[in-house]
């Protein structure tokens, strides 16, 4: 029987954020509450002691809150990719995930050679068209602030080593997967401009960033499910995230 780990963060009110996609998740009033409902005294069909009722709620989030995946539009004006567009397949298919949690540290830097060591390590090998999580243990940090801003990332060299893989998109447990400090976010350009690579915009790397238990994975390779929230011309989408292990 298959296992499934979810890696997903929960949205809530307050959650660590990454500065730059403005302020948390703010939860409002619905339309409809369970004390309303109750007001109108409606039996339940199958239970007439119990009154049926009903409650939802507005949410105002960015696309960028919580676990998610980035548009190759997020970065890049000139590509046709908003989150609707991006595909499917960026979001499901064979997978690997990566330890280099020894350089766990406020704003650390992981290194081509830590993915190298950390590839190693797990008696397989990244293979084209790979979907590679990352696990640096920065998604045990519980202060927001500390989460948003002191967080670790891939430097530049370690990107280009992704891209010479050819894997289809990579995963990482920070809210950034550029390096701290890094403001022209050279990854990112890596991944989702292509073009300034002299590539075609159909060689963008997908990024999700946010994941959370990536180690409780059990195994190196597994399938990976994390399709984004498909909102028309955005910019990112929340995916709920999944490592499905046989």
């Amino acid at each position: 029987m298959n296992k499934i780990i979810d890696l997903t963060m929960p949205i809530y009110e307050g959650m660590p954020q990454h500065p730059s996609h403005g302020r948390t998740p703010m939860f409002l009033t619905g339309t409809r509450t369970h004390d309303v409902w109750r007001s109108f005294s409606r039996k339940n069909y199958y239970n007439e002691e119990d009154l049926v009722s009903f409650q939802n709620e507005n949410i105002i989030v960015c696309g960028h809150t919580g676990t998610h995946m980035d548009s190759c539009f997020h970065g890049d004006p000139e590509s046709p990719y908003t989150i609707d567009k991006m595909p499917i397949e960026c979001g499901f298919g064979d997978a690997i995930w990566l330890d280099v949690s020894h350089r766990f540290g406020p704003k650390a830097r992981i290194t081509a050679n830590d993915l190298k060591e950390a590839e190693a390590k797990t008696g397989t090998s990244v293979r084209k068209g790979d979907i590679v999580l990352i696990f640096t243990g920065w998604s045990a940090i519980q202060d927001p602030a500390s989460y948003a801003l002191d967080h670790m990332g891939l430097s530049i060299d370690a990107g280009e080593w992704l891209r010479e893989k050819q894997v289809k998109t990579v995963g990482i447990d920070t809210c950034n997967v550029d390096a701290p400090g890094e403001l022209t976010l050279p990854v990112h350009m890596n991944f989702l401009r292509p073009r300034c690579l002299g590539l075609g915009n159909d060689a963008f790397i997908a990024i999700i960033e946010n994941l959370v238990n990536i180690n409780r994975i059990p195994k190196s390779r597994f399938l990976f499910s994390g399709a984004p929230i498909p909102y028309l011309g955005g910019t990112g989408g929340q995916v709920r995230a999944l490592a499905i292990v046989d």
